[in-house]
């Protein structure tokens, strides 16, 4: 809860100055020696995509960051992203952090993109059910798919993990593409979380 809420309000200082990162992962984050306390390093990919002498990091279509640690938008190649998208790979952070794993596995880059953009991870608390449900849902929370469904700014999720409320789900009263497939497929947990990508692979035209 620490590590998360302290890289959070470090995100919260570089997203309120327009930097997003973009590049959120274990190796981009420094725990001091002494105190602990995480340090947010790397900001490469966000002052190369600030440069506008490098086309080639703004181009339509690429995806750009690693991709265990994309959040959906980014896997689609979205030229447009806010901060929200470092609060997803936080999320993926969270997650392994209190699960021992990440939530999606694959055996390459094309793959792994396809997972963030359509398949759902495990929640936390049915692989680790010793998290306090606050913090389960937050993590569940940075992870959704759509980015309105996520915390709205870093220092939301700041507030969160201090004071242990966390908005209601809002991906419930929505039917995204994603919900309506999984509604066709079946309502068993099955078809609902962790799903062959392969499963998505000719309808969304991802990866190939």
């Amino acid at each position: 809860r620490r590590v998360l809420r302290e890289v959070a309000d470090a995100l919260a200082y570089a997203h309120e100055r327009g930097v997003v990162h973009r590049d959120i992962k274990p190796d981009n984050i420094l725990l001091d020696q002494v105190s602990g306390r995480p340090m947010v390093t790397d900001f490469g990919i966000a002052r190369a995509m600030d440069s506008e002498g490098d086309s080639r990091l703004t181009a339509t279509g690429m995806a750009i960051g690693t991709p265990a640690y994309m959040s959906p938008e980014q896997a689609a190649g979205e030229r447009e992203i806010d901060g929200r998208s470092d609060l997803y790979s936080l999320g993926i952070l969270g997650y392994q952090m209190l699960t021992g794993e990440p939530p999606f596995v694959a055996s390459s880059t094309p793959a792994m993109l396809v997972k963030h953009i359509s398949e759902r991870p495990i929640p936390v608390e049915q692989r680790r059910t010793d998290v306090p449900q606050d913090l389960a849902r937050t993590v569940m929370m940075l992870l959704e798919k759509e980015p309105a469904n996520r915390f709205p700014t870093a220092s939301a999720l700041v507030a969160a993990l201090e004071s242990g409320v966390v908005p209601p789900p809002r991906s419930s009263g929505t039917r995204t593409r994603m919900d309506e497939n999984s509604a066709q497929r079946g309502s068993e947990p099955a078809a609902l979380y962790g799903r062959p990508a392969e499963q998505d692979l000719g309808a969304r035209g991802v990866g190939q």
